[in-house]
């Protein structure tokens, strides 16, 4: 059949074969269709052989009853009123009338519903899909319900786009568009059919609908011609150049009428919205698809504007990177491609870093080597850290040139520092008294410590501070309920002398056995249990070899044992990943570490949670990395030192005395990483710079054990130019030791002298504001150095925040409320703590397993008397 009237006809005719009276052999329908019967004359319906008669006329009917005997059944199509057949002829057809077979009665008999919206009759192209998704059982059942003209036109979308209209959005109609099958179904339906649709779903969704489908209707890839719109449209339109582009994309892309600008960039955003969760597959051809596109408008210029293009993703980059601003990085992180391209954005990222770095340090010389390694654990390493990410480099020429000016700059700064350094390093001739070094490293934290709780010592030898940085990030930040833990009284980390020259032999057989000497494995092994300041409990020490495991365990058999809950006090574990990729290199385009990356650390710090240990990360020294080192050739010594033939020649210092342990007590070392001694490789150690010298300490608290006593958490967290949120400070001297007891006369800290930099709202007398002026408030807070609690306007700010959002916070919002963004927020509540929660009263206290902030209000003004407020 030609049409849904003709299929309406064949349809009665089937639904009365049933219902015919004996000898009966005539059905008569109402032919009301303008068009003659296109269909076929006979045909088999059911088993019985029907003949349609198409009668204009009273003498068309009677010549088609005539002829009646020549089939099983005639159908008598006729517009005729029933007067003009008059009774006789009535009477010789079923049932004596005329049977209805307009497509809207077939629709009734098809879905068996027991009411039509009557709104459905006037959409012929609503009627005939519906009949036709029926007739097909590709609708389900509708018997005995009510069908409204809504749900009719949701079935129908359905069964063709396959989406709900009334649950679906533009991009997810987008997302049928994009789908090969459903384009393809779509390009046979009835003209009609699909501009009822659209209409419908513009209706719903705005005339982005109409674009989408005027693309569908004439191309394949549909996605990608989104996303070139998406790129013109979001252009201003006072760029000539765009303006231009849209003219021609609307012109060849779409035919009269085309649709407006406005309708183009609503469809377009839904393309970005669907793009973002796009099978990958299908999205990577579509983008190979849509930037030669873009090029055929001379717009590729423009890709700066997409988030999602590959070229987007490029121009935003180098945005970034040649401005270095918040904003150019803001748009960089929203595109698309930025969460599998980290590689590229950490080197710009750091580049900012640095630039900030210049811009805000100030270079000061070391009073002493000391000075150094403290400067080194809180700000240097992170300074090399971000070095590292630079000098990584780029692919992209604009971006590569910002790098390398950077790492320039960056890298002559940092030179300085080491010179300075090295000289002080060289003359150090003996055991520091305050800061650590190898020697007495162990007798000074992992003894002490071990006293109280079980400590298990990770040695991860050529550690530098950069890595440590990296490492310790990783755990406490995507490893639940780890915390780092200090014991410097203003809760910054602390760094270790090693010892000369800063390479194994020496510097980690001199801290696993407490004392400066040269020595090896069997040496360490021998000599480490056996020290005297052990505590009761024991102490073992395993190298490298029997860190793996065999037969499925992850650990050697020996590890497992020892650094399970009936193993020593100490376990002590040399791990050598670091170490070993200075020689072999990394197969990572990521220089940053992560904990996976050192062998054995994961499983180790999974025991050491199950086994209660107290993890002390640290190295025996740092390394320097190769980047165009300058090759001077020496007989003895190693990588980075030389014996002392001759004096000593730029970028070198000489040392002696008993902390430099190479052969005749004297010796040659590179102050510089410009400078090797020894063949290439991928990294170096034995030298006199920071980042050999400062051997890193990382304490890490398993979750749920409780704080040491002497220890505290670590808040000081990366220096201010780290984050943007303030100027970084001059080269620090070694902390100073805790205070006694200040005066409550303390004068008001200016802003920014503090941890943490805030403007109180000083218009009104809040909770907060009667807190900080109370001289219970004003008594604890000075008992505290400065550098280890907070300004009284983030108390102030942070208990107003606090009650306004009905006593608890999650933690994450705690350092956006006060303006403290980049900080340690557990560290900055944990700080807040030892003033609040006074006589251990818990007035801020963590909860939820730590993931939110929660403030008694009762107890805050048990213990800080609103009444006592001075306003």
């Amino acid at each position: 059949m030609t049409s849904a009237s003709e299929r309406a006809v064949v349809a009665r005719v089937r639904t009365r074969l049933p219902k015919l009276e004996p000898g009966c052999r005539a059905i008569g329908v109402r032919w009301t269709d303008a068009a003659r019967w296109q269909g076929g004359r006979d045909a088999d319906i059911d088993g019985k052989q029907v003949r349609f008669a198409d009668c204009p006329s009273v003498l068309a009917v009677l010549d088609a009853l005539a002829d009646t005997a020549a089939t099983d059944l005639t159908v008598v199509l006729t517009a005729l009123p029933d007067s003009e057949l008059g009774d006789a002829v009535l009477a010789r057809l079923h049932r004596g009338r005329l049977f209805e077979a307009d497509r809207y009665t077939q629709l009734s008999d098809v879905l068996g519903a027991r009411a039509l919206d009557p709104r459905i009759r006037g959409e012929a192209w609503l009627v005939d899909a519906l009949i036709t998704l029926a007739e097909d059982g590709k609708i389900p059942p509708t018997a005995g319900a009510t069908l409204g003209k809504a749900r009719a036109i949701a079935l129908v979308a359905s069964a063709r786009l396959g989406i709900d209209p009334d649950l679906a959005d533009l991009p997810r109609l987008v997302a049928a568009f994009d789908d090969t099958l459903v384009r393809s179904q779509w390009w046979q339906l009835p003209e009609a059919e699909r501009k009822g649709l659209v209409a419908h779903l513009g209706d719903r969704h705005g005339a982005g609908v109409g674009v989408v489908a005027a693309l569908a209707d004439r191309y394949d890839d549909v996605l990608a011609l989104l996303l070139v719109a998406h790129t013109i449209t979001s252009a201003p339109e006072s760029d000539t150049r765009a303006s231009s582009a849209f003219g021609g994309f609307q012109h060849v892309r779409f035919s009269t009428p085309r649709p407006s600008r406005d309708d183009v960039a609503a469809a377009a955003a839904a393309g970005i919205a669907y793009a973002r969760d796009a099978p990958a597959a299908r999205l990577n051809q579509q983008l190979r698809v849509a930037e030669p596109m873009l090029d055929e408008l001379t717009a590729l210029d423009l890709a700066a504007y997409s988030p999602v293009l590959p070229r987007g993703f490029v121009e935003r980059l180098a945005a970034a990177a040649e401005t270095l601003e918040p904003s150019a990085f803001e748009a960089l992180e929203q595109h698309l491609q930025a969460d599998d391209s980290t590689y590229r954005i950490k080197p710009v990222r750091a580049a900012a870093r640095l630039h900030r770095w210049l811009e805000s340090s100030v270079l000061t010389d070391y009073a002493t080597a000391t000075d150094g390694i403290a400067h080194h654990a809180r700000e240097i390493a992170w300074v090399d850290r971000a070095l590292t990410q630079v000098r990584a480099g780029d692919g992209e020429p604009r971006v590569a040139a910002v790098l390398q000016r950077v790492a320039r700059d960056a890298g002559a700064r940092r030179a300085g520092l080491d010179a300075l350094f090295a000289a002080r390093l060289a003359s150090m001739d003996s055991t520091p008294s305050k800061a650590l070094a190898v020697e007495t490293f162990l007798p000074r934290v992992v003894a002490p410590l071990a006293a109280k709780s079980r400590v298990l010592l990770v040695v991860v030898d050529g550690m530098s501070g950069a890595v440590a940085g990296d490492l310790a990030e990783r755990i406490t930040d995507r490893r639940a309920g780890w915390t780092e833990i200090v014991r410097a009284n203003d809760d910054g980390r602390e760094s270790i002398v090693a010892a000369l020259p800063t390479e194994t032999r020496y510097s980690r057989t001199s801290l696993l056995c407490a004392e400066l000497r040269d020595g090896n494995q069997a040496v360490e092994r021998s000599v480490f249990p056996k020290h005297s300041f052990w505590p009761t409990g024991g102490a073992v020490l395993i190298h490298k070899s029997g860190v793996a495991g065999r037969d499925g365990n992850d650990l050697g058999a020996d590890l497992e044992s020892a650094v399970g809950p009936d193993g020593p006090n100490v376990v002590a574990v040399v791990l050598n990943a670091v170490d070993d990729s200075l020689s072999k290199g990394r197969q990572s385009i990521d220089p940053a570490w992560r904990p996976e990356d050192v062998t054995g650390l994961v499983p180790l710090l999974d025991r050491a949670v199950s086994a209660g240990r107290i993890v002390l990360l640290t190295s025996d020294h740092g390394h320097v990395l190769e980047h165009g080192a300058e090759y001077r050739h020496q007989p003895g010594g190693g990588a980075r030192w030389r014996p002392s033939t001759g004096a000593p020649t730029a970028g070198e210092v000489v040392a002696a005395g008993p902390r430099m342990l190479a052969p005749e007590g004297r010796a040659i070392f590179a102050a510089t990483e410009e400078i090797r001694y020894g063949a290439e490789a991928h990294g170096y150690h034995g030298g006199a710079t920071l980042a050999e010298a400062a051997i890193p300490l990382i304490a890490l608290l398993p979750p749920g054990m409780p704080m040491p006593a002497g220890w505290t958490e670590h808040t000081m967290g990366p220096p201010r130019w780290w984050d943007g949120t303030a100027r970084a400070v001059a080269v620090p001297a070694m902390p100073p030791a805790p205070p006694k007891k200040r005066s409550t006369k303390k004068p008001a800290a200016a802003l920014g002298d503090g941890l943490f930099e805030i403007t109180p709202d000083a218009s009104r007398t809040t909770r907060g504001a009667k807190l900080t002026a109370s001289a219970a408030f004003k008594e604890t807070h000075s008992e505290f150095p400065a550098n280890r609690v907070p300004d009284p306007a983030v108390f102030q700010t942070l208990v107003d925040a606090l009650i306004k959002a009905g006593g608890r916070l999650p933690l994450g919002d705690v350092v956006t409320v006060v303006g403290a963004a980049g900080r340690n927020p557990r560290g900055l509540v944990t700080a807040m703590r030892r003033v609040l929660n006074r006589d251990s009263y818990p007035v801020l206290e963590l909860v939820d397993g730590g993931r939110a902030v929660e403030l008694n209000g009762t107890l805050l003004d048990e213990q800080f008397p609103p009444d006592e407020s001075a306003r």
